[in-house]
């Protein structure tokens, strides 16, 4: 009995170990499932976590890319890059001109241009001046003469009389269907102050109406057709200027944004040393250009400010090296990179060696010269390629590689000058012609009508070949209102 009772315990002790292993193992099942659940959690949160870190990871980059953008348009001038002087920074401006070891004032060689008192007597006793005498104390027959040059504006109210003919007809020509008109001395003022000195039609009436002391009360619509018949009367000059452009063996070619009724328009110029032509278009591409009927006809060699549509017309190209001048200024500012100091140093040198041999009479470099020269741009472009690849910022690392590839692309056209002396080292003839079109555009804003900017464009290429020519162009615009032919 006593045998069978111990086996009894025992066995029910088995029972009561084995319930609980049992036990055990599900609580570590249930445990596990839970661990696995919660691994499975922590997993996703990190995964989460990771997303979000990758995330903004991507959107720091990104924020430093547009970082690096923005800084470089903030640090962007007229001196280092192609914006124009009407955007920089008005706190602080900087003089944007090289030092020279030359001193202030007028340089040696240079004629003065003070006044004589023996060019006056002469053009007194030419008549081109009227004498006027003022005495001053007692007359007697010693005396020093001082003269003082003045203008005055007298308003003159000239009468035409007309008398019948032989069949007792009276003969009047159509400018005077009108009892009274406004004479050509008048319109030549109005139209010169409108287009060279930048006066609105409006001030420029008060302005006249001022000047002739409220006798001559002009409105705006007056001089409008003032504008509208010089442009009708110099027709035949526009096309001979335009005849010589097309037959110029260099031409210049640039082009600025400006408004009209509303809308963007484009203004182009066609020039060369001698002439200047300008035309609006109602944008700038392919189309637009060769409305003008100028570039698809033109066989010479072109300089621009490296517009590749260009490229399709034309013989050579020749790029400016003014304004690559103030990219490389830029990039160096922006990455501390020297190749681009290197590079605006070599062009820059070599245009003033250039010059200085011209000025003794060598017109070309010998070839083992050039073939130096050229060595040496290709070094700095391939420095330039190393050094752009330690530039952190994306943006600006791309920038400057896309400015470096284009150096290398355009190397002929970048140093036409050099292989050629004939040929030009910038485009300054286009951005001289074309500032007057910009400071316009800010004076006024924009243009009425399309009309309206076809008049003054044309006014100012005739007044702007005038004074290549070294012409008096008020005289030559009161010829062409007179109807006398004006030679170009």
């Amino acid at each position: 009995m006593i045998g069978g009772n111990y086996n009894n315990q025992v066995f029910k002790q088995l029972e009561e170990v084995m319930k609980k292993c049992d036990d055990l193992s599900q609580e570590i099942k249930q445990e596990r499932k839970e661990f696995k659940k919660e691994k499975e959690i922590l997993n996703q949160k990190i995964k989460n976590l990771e997303n979000k870190v990758e995330k903004l990871e991507a959107e720091n980059k990104k924020l430093k890319d547009d970082n690096d953008r923005l800084k470089k348009q903030l640090n962007n001038n007229s001196n280092n890059s192609s914006n124009p002087p009407s955007s920089d920074i008005k706190k602080n401006i900087p003089n944007n001109r090289e030092r020279t070891n030359k001193k202030i004032g007028g340089q040696k060689g240079h004629k003065g241009h003070s006044l004589t008192k023996k060019s006056v007597e002469e053009k007194i006793k030419n008549g081109e001046f009227k004498h006027e005498v003022i005495n001053v104390g007692e007359i007697a027959k010693e005396y020093k003469s001082k003269y003082v040059l003045d203008i005055k504006v007298n308003v003159i109210a000239k009468e035409y009389r007309f008398f019948k003919d032989k069949k007792g007809k009276y003969n009047i020509p159509k400018e005077f269907q009108t009892d009274v008109q406004y004479g050509n001395e008048l319109k030549t003022l109005c139209a010169i102050l409108n287009t060279e000195g930048l006066i609105a039609f409006e001030r420029l009436a008060n302005i006249i109406r001022s000047i002739t002391h409220n006798t001559i009360g002009l409105q705006k619509s007056t001089i409008i057709n003032f504008m509208s018949e010089l442009n009708k009367k110099s027709s035949n000059i526009i096309e001979n200027i335009k005849t010589k452009i097309l037959n110029s063996e260099i031409l210049y070619t640039d082009g600025t944004s400006g408004r009209c009724n509303g809308r963007n328009i484009c203004v182009r110029n066609y020039s060369t040393k001698e002439l200047t032509y300008f035309v609006p278009t109602k944008g700038k591409g392919k189309k637009y250009i060769e409305e003008t009927n100028i570039l698809n006809r033109y066989t010479g060699n072109l300089v621009h400010d490296h517009e590749t549509l260009i490229y399709n017309y034309g013989n050579k190209h020749i790029e400016c090296n003014v304004h690559v001048s103030r990219y490389l200024k830029g990039c160096y500012e922006n990455t501390k990179n020297k190749w681009a100091k290197k590079m605006r140093s070599l062009l820059c040198s070599l245009n003033e060696y250039r010059k200085k041999l011209i000025d003794k009479g060598i017109r070309k470099l010998e070839l083992e010269q050039i073939e130096r020269y050229t060595k040496r741009y290709d070094e700095i472009i391939e420095e330039g390629y190393r050094e752009n690849k330690k530039v952190k910022s994306k943006y600006i690392r791309q920038e400057e590689q896309r400015l470096i590839n284009r150096l290398k692309k355009y190397k002929e056209n970048h140093l036409m000058f050099l292989y050629d002396f004939s040929m030009p080292f910038d485009n300054n003839v286009s951005e001289r012609d074309l500032r007057h079109v910009k400071i316009k555009q800010k004076v006024s804003g924009y243009f009425n009508s399309f009309e309206g900017i076809e008049n003054y464009l044309n006014a100012k290429s005739i007044i702007g070949t005038l004074k290549k020519q070294g012409r008096n162009f008020y005289r030559e615009i009161y010829n062409i209102y007179e109807e006398i032919p004006v030679e170009i």
